[in-house]
């Protein structure tokens, strides 16, 4: 069941993050055509993607915490329960959610260059 949970979510992110980059392809054309990089665009994707992690991994982790506070209220009046936070598997759900976010962005940037389309090119196809 967990692990049906987990590739959902996955899949989720992955998809969220790659239609995310695709849809952008007039964006880019744009920079490109003011002069900015590869490298820089490279650059400013990874931010987002920082962002992206962050915004996830903060609403996740918090409300998870609340979650597991409530449990433990109710837990306290069955018997002695401690109180703890599980740091290890949030350390690896936020190493997880960052490298399902950079494989999400690295694997549309490689299609995006595939393409390899004219800035002119990209611009008119999405006017049409």
């Amino acid at each position: 069941m967990y692990g049906l949970l987990a590739l959902l979510s996955i899949v989720n992110i992955f998809n969220t993050v790659y239609s995310s980059v695709l849809l952008k392809k007039r964006e880019f054309a744009v920079l490109k055509s003011i002069g900015m990089s590869n490298h820089q665009i490279n650059k400013m994707l990874f931010l987002e993607g920082i962002f992206y992690g962050l915004d996830s991994l903060i609403f996740g982790i918090l409300i998870s915490m609340i979650l597991i506070y409530i449990i433990y209220l109710f837990m306290v009046d069955i018997e002695f329960y401690k109180l703890s936070m599980p740091y290890v598997n949030i350390i690896i759900s936020i190493v997880a959610v960052y490298i399902i976010i950079f494989y999400s962005i690295i694997s549309a940037k490689k299609k995006l260059d595939k393409e390899n389309n004219s800035i002119v090119e990209v611009i008119r196809n999405e006017n049409i």
